[in-house]
């Protein structure tokens, strides 16, 4: 059986960071002190935010492996049906908790933006940097699903490159950039490691997970295909599976599949 596929919802993502390069100054160094330690404490709460939606995600995480060992028997008295419901609301609340923090991270910085006495050139309040750094880290996490759940490169790769439009020294974003990058299109040095009689999780653990939009289910004739792509051309590598006993196992291979009109041969 088909894992459960998780699409991340990303509205926030696509939230404008405005930065503008200059401010009013403030009235005053006691002011500005006490403008400084308001706004810590607001980003304390952000942070403590981001740790339950960490928390969520490895909870999530927990009970989609429960789910996956019980649709394959081997999870003892658990019960399938209700392990994906459990699934179904844990998804729905990280959604909805993601989507809110990103909203906050971007009003809190845009709000920091328009109240500190920063001119051209000039060093971003600390609390500031810490609220970019978070948004990139939560940001970058996002993307990450984009690939891990739904094999989505091209939105992963859409998403990093948003990230540098406010935090463009990000060293780790431009290399997870590049890292995409080399993952996108599948070469035959790497399709070569797929042979008959491997499992699905065996597949993608060698050639990464399959984007949700290049899967087909021929369940009439017991097959399900997976479909690489190696180029921008839209031509694709091929991976058959039949199922056997209580999994799906590959029977048939060919690195040139799809030519690149896009039409299977």
């Amino acid at each position: 059986m088909i894992p459960i596929a998780r699409i991340p919802v990303v509205a926030a993502s696509v939230l404008a960071l405005s930065l503008p390069l200059a401010f009013a100054a403030c009235s005053g160094k006691d002011e500005e002190a006490a403008a400084e330690a308001g706004r810590q404490a607001r980003l304390a709460e952000l942070e403590q935010q981001k740790q339950e939606l960490d928390t969520a995600r490895a909870e999530l995480a927990d009970t989609e492996e429960r789910l996956k060992q019980a649709e394959a028997g081997e999870g003892g008295e658990a019960d399938p049906a209700q392990l994906r419901s459990e699934v179904q609301r844990e998804d729905a609340e990280l959604t909805t908790a993601a989507e809110e923090l990103n909203a906050a991270l971007t009003n809190f910085i845009n709000e920091v933006a328009q109240e500190a006495a920063v001119g051209p050139g000039e060093p971003m309040p600390e609390a500031m940097q810490r609220a970019i750094a978070l948004k990139a880290e939560e940001d970058m996490t996002l993307a990450r699903e984009f690939i891990t759940e739904g094999g989505d490169y091209a939105r992963a790769i859409d998403m990093y490159t948003s990230i540098l439009n406010y935090d463009p020294e990000n060293q780790r974003v431009k290399d997870a950039i590049a890292e995409a990058e080399e993952g996108r299109y599948m070469s035959e040095e790497r399709f070569s490691q797929v042979e008959t009689g491997m499992t699905q999780a065996e597949v993608e653990e060698l050639l990464g997970p399959v984007n949700l939009r290049n899967r087909r289910e021929y369940l009439d004739q017991g097959i399900i295909a997976w479909y690489y792509p190696k180029s921008a051309s839209r031509d694709a590598a091929g991976v058959w599976f039949r199922k056997r006993g209580d999994r799906w196992e590959v029977y048939r291979v060919d690195f040139d599949a799809v030519p690149a009109q896009g039409e299977e041969s």
